[in-house]
């Protein structure tokens, strides 16, 4: 019924806890296809990467290991969009979940509640699960998960543009699930370095399909990043979408940036969370120089693109 696609590198605990929730689902996955690319250190990386998965699944009380296969990719190789569509390509289940290696389910019933989301939802072509933090992350981390990612279920289309803007398309590969005949007739992902699961959004939707969020379906998932990293994240993220006008053009995000800030600082405000509150505000600056820097990059040298990005490997 469901094939996952996980791209790895350099997995840590957060992979284990993943695969050790993945076998115990309600609904077992058909197959899970492990996308692992190479750090070049060891000749023998994949043989002691497949003894780990191994170990993992006895530990588990799950000896059969057949339906986990893992294909290597080498570090020059690897896109977030092509990598992802190999994966796809290894498996044969009418729905693919798609997954990063730190995203952790929050029970049993992941698969069982994307599957019925996006099963009941009559032209969906994808779902997309809601993430959390743990109870380690900080306020203002939590506070903007949960404007992302709210408790609530929604269903978006094309009738949604005007009213929700870019998060009609907002949707995450963290843990994405999308119908195969779907995947395979919008063609999958484009050859981008991020991005490219609302691209896929933009394209399933103008072609009359619905992305789907299932608010009951929980990942445990986020980043605590520093300044220097988000800005280069929000560099990226620009360029992905000056990159793709027609998927981003009419569709601004600045708005909903502003909304969420104002929304966060309040409520930190209110709980008293002072140094968390001037931090925030740093790191939105932050965000914000880098997504000005990004929709500007054709200005700058290809040299300092590559410096202010966080995938310094597209730029040469």
């Amino acid at each position: 019924m469901i094939d996952v696609v996980i791209p790895v590198y350099k997995p840590d605990e957060k992979f284990d806890r993943l695969i050790e929730k993945l076998v115990k689902q309600k609904i077992r996955p058909e197959s899970i296809i492990i996308m692992y690319t190479l750090t070049g250190v060891d000749e023998k990386e994949i043989s002691v990467f497949e003894e780990h998965i191994n170990k993992l699944l006895v530990e588990n009380g799950e000896p059969d290991d057949t339906f986990i296969k893992v294909y290597p990719v080498s570090k020059k190789d690897f896109s977030h969009g092509l990598t992802r569509n190999e994966g796809a390509s290894h498996g044969h289940s009418p729905y693919i979940l798609m997954m990063t290696m730190d995203a952790v389910p929050a029970d049993i019933y992941l698969t069982e509640r994307m599957l019925k989301m996006i099963e009941s939802t009559p032209d969906a072509g994808q779902c997309y699960a809601r993430q959390k933090t743990d109870s380690d992350a900080p306020e203002y981390l939590r506070l903007t998960q949960r404007f992302n990612y709210p408790p609530e279920s929604m269903v978006k289309s094309k009738e949604d543009y005007k009213r929700l803007g870019i998060k009609t398309i907002f949707c995450s590969d963290v843990c994405c699930m999308y119908r195969r005949d779907v995947f395979e007739y919008i063609g999958g992902f484009e050859d981008i370095f991020f991005n490219e699961d609302m691209i896929f959004a933009r394209k399933a939707i103008d072609a009359g399909y619905k992305v789907c969020y299932a608010g009951d379906a929980v990942v445990y998932h986020y980043h605590k990043y520093c300044c220097s990293k988000q800005r280069k994240r929000n560099f990226d993220l620009a360029v992905t979408q000056k990159l793709y006008p027609e998927v981003f053009g009419d569709l601004s995000s600045v708005k909903e940036g502003r909304s969420m800030v104002k929304s966060i600082m309040k409520k930190l405000l209110k709980k008293g969370k002072i140094f968390q509150l001037f931090y925030f505000i740093l790191l939105s600056g932050n965000k914000f120089l880098g997504y000005k820097l990004g929709k500007n990059y054709r200005l700058f040298p290809k040299a300092w693109c590559k410096h202010m990005s966080a995938t310094p490997s597209y730029w040469g």
